[in-house]
């Protein structure tokens, strides 16, 4: 695969490679070796991995008799496939088949669920679906999870790098946005990941762009890493002042996310108790 301009069918057969993340990989594993089948206890876990649910995602969209506007979020799509289903694919995607599989990056993992979080708490904030939101902050860097092995090979000249970065994240939302868009995803639901680093272009569902946009900056802010080309100086004022908030809200957000992370790490230590 090319690094530097994948194509969309590279992007798809890679992405059938990559398995969960080591840490909830290991918690799906277990759970299925235990041959539990509570839902209480699976659907917090699938909630926590990326590939798993946008393969639920993928699936319940592709169904013939699916509804007109498509299914949004995970708890969507699996009232739509039924459990029996959600616990086949839990059984067919835990488990890498081959040598060539490759495991979700666990920095790209954590910035996932980050994202989500920061989604689901916005989202809240704003009236609109939590569910929905949270879906979108999951999936959102799926391109950048197929790619990202290849892109420890590229090597550019110092003073190109920031443009560069600017261009690769640019590159991974097109991507992943046309890899959803394949698989039948609503527009409501890959529209946001379209323009996430650009929400004002967003003529369909700007306001959830816009959140999409903030909650990668907080996801930087949190992980110590760039999710936005210019994360250094700052949230997008222009977006801010357009939903309402101000800075101040976004830091005080932070703390929130930090103790929905905390919630999530006992869930993967099997602790429903804190769903």
């Amino acid at each position: 695969m090319d690094p530097v301009n994948p194509t969309l069918d590279d992007l798809q057969k890679r992405f059938e490679t990559l398995y969960p993340a080591a840490r909830i990989g290991k918690s799906l594993r277990a759970i299925v070796a235990e041959g539990s089948v509570n839902p209480d206890e699976i659907v917090p876990l699938v909630r926590l991995e990326p590939l798993l649910t946008a393969r639920i995602l993928r699936e319940a969209n592709l169904l013939p008799d699916r509804k007109p506007e498509g299914y949004t979020s995970l708890e969507e799509a699996l009232t739509a496939l039924g459990f029996q289903r959600m616990y086949d694919l839990l059984g067919l995607y835990s488990y890498p088949r081959g040598s060539e599989d490759r495991v979700f990056p666990t920095d790209l993992w954590k910035r996932s669920i980050t994202c989500a979080i920061c989604m689901e708490i916005l989202a809240d904030k704003h009236n609109l679906d939590q569910h929905q939101a949270y879906a979108i902050g999951l999936i959102h860097s799926l391109a950048e999870a197929v790619v990202s092995k290849d892109d420890e090979e590229i090597e550019s000249a110092p003073e190109f790098d920031h443009i560069n970065n600017r261009l690769q994240m640019y590159n991974r939302s097109g991507l992943c946005y046309s890899m959803l868009k394949e698989w039948g995803l609503p527009t409501s639901l890959i529209d946001p990941i379209r323009f996430q680093y650009s929400p004002l272009d967003c003529k369909t569902t700007g306001k959830l762009a816009c959140l999409l946009n903030l909650s990668k900056w907080i996801t930087g802010v949190i992980r110590e890493v760039d999710e936005v080309p210019d994360q250094a100086l700052g949230p997008d004022l222009l977006v801010l002042n357009l939903l309402g908030e101000g800075e101040q809200t976004l830091w005080n957000i932070v703390t929130d996310v930090s103790d929905a992370l905390h919630q999530a790490d006992s869930i993967i230590q099997g602790d429903y108790t804190a769903c």
